[in-house]
């Protein structure tokens, strides 16, 4: 019982005495030294400054491109290109899941291609599923570079908001085809 006081107390006063306050000092740093002179601080740090120019800032000028620059999606593989062969042969002929498959596999390849989300979108509207071919549209809108690519996103969006009857989806998609025209 003792012993577990003793230590209570033991343990207040060394947080007691973490907590104390240090001394002010009525020491005031000097406004400007002469440089490459040591300078004190009241803590008693010693600062020795650097033998180096001031630092000057400078704008730097970056020239504009004319052209549009667009990004390397994958759609120059030739891995790719063959599964997109494919995946419109197999669309063509009405094959869903294996136009989908090989849509995917593309996809794999080329992350970043729209026109995999064209595919994939378009499958998605001839299986009856319009919310996933709504999803997969917008995903490739951010992926479009081409107002024509854009234009035949927007217009699974209008397909698929006409079959989930949204009228805002409907408005939004003939909104966006109308200004890409």
């Amino acid at each position: 019982m003792w012993f577990k006081r003793l230590s209570i107390l033991a343990i207040v006063i060394t947080v007691a005495g973490c907590q104390s306050l240090p001394q002010q000092t009525d020491k005031k740093m000097p406004e400007k030294a002469e440089p490459n002179k040591e300078q004190q601080t009241p803590s008693g740090v010693t600062i020795h400054p650097y033998d180096r120019e001031e630092i000057q800032r400078q704008k730097i000028v970056i020239p504009e491109q004319k052209t549009k620059q667009q990004f390397d999606d994958g759609r120059q593989l030739p891995a790719f290109k063959n599964l997109m062969q494919k995946t419109q042969t197999a669309y063509r002929q009405g094959q869903w899941n294996q136009a989908q498959g090989f849509a995917m596999q593309a996809q794999r390849i080329a992350p970043q291609s729209s026109e995999t989300f064209l595919y994939l979108a378009l499958i998605a509207n001839q299986q009856k599923q319009p919310a996933n071919a709504e999803s997969l549209a917008r995903r490739g809108l951010s992926y479009a570079q081409s107002n024509a690519m854009k234009k035949q996103l927007w217009s699974i969006i209008l397909k698929a908001g006409q079959m989930q009857k949204n009228q805002k989806n409907i408005q939004q998609a003939q909104t966006a085809i109308k200004s890409l025209s």
